[in-house]
């Protein structure tokens, strides 16, 4: 009777490591399908993957380098020589004061105006590049959403680009 026991059991320990599937678990072949297309893929963008960094990193570039501009205004008049002043007549010294004044005048006025328009077109400069740029990273973003990492502005993601750059298989493992 304990023999039938030990028999059952031991029949059951066998049933049971024969239900078990020998080959690779639903877990570990989801795994290895994931590695295939992300491989397949990488493959894929072989050929416009170099072009789309170039056009993000170029874009990129040209964005920070507007945003970098600032405004040089043009030299003022140059004030009036004192020791000049001291050897005309006061009526003299009136009249170079006077148009002294009317010269830093229209050079104020000049340089609002100058200004504004230098501010009109670094605003618009400033959009073209934030245009270009943002439609490098939606090109990026197509090929392959981990290229980019998440923020504002986006950056390349350096390890899945240099991953998807050479597309070797152990890359992908």
């Amino acid at each position: 009777m304990i023999r039938r026991f030990r028999l059952l059991a031991l029949l059951a320990v066998v049933c049971v490591a024969g239900c078990k599937p020998s080959g690779p678990s639903l877990q570990e072949r989801e795994r290895l399908a994931e590695q295939q297309r992300l491989l397949a893929l990488c493959q894929t963008l072989q050929q416009r993957l170099p072009a789309a960094l170039q056009r993000f990193e170029t874009a990129q570039q040209q964005l920070a380098a507007v945003r970098q501009t600032t405004y040089q205004p043009t030299e003022p008049p140059k004030p009036l020589d004192q020791e000049e002043q001291r050897r005309l007549t006061i009526y003299d010294q009136q009249t170079e004061e006077d148009l002294h004044e009317q010269a830093v005048e229209a050079w104020r006025r000049a340089e609002s105006e100058r200004r504004e328009r230098w501010e009109a077109e670094h605003s618009a400069q400033e959009r073209a590049a934030a245009e270009a740029f943002n439609a490098a990273a939606n090109s990026l973003q197509q090929l392959h959403p981990e290229l980019l990492q998440a923020g504002s502005p986006p950056r390349l993601n350096r390890d899945e680009v240099e991953r998807f750059s050479s597309c070797k298989p152990e890359r992908f493992r």
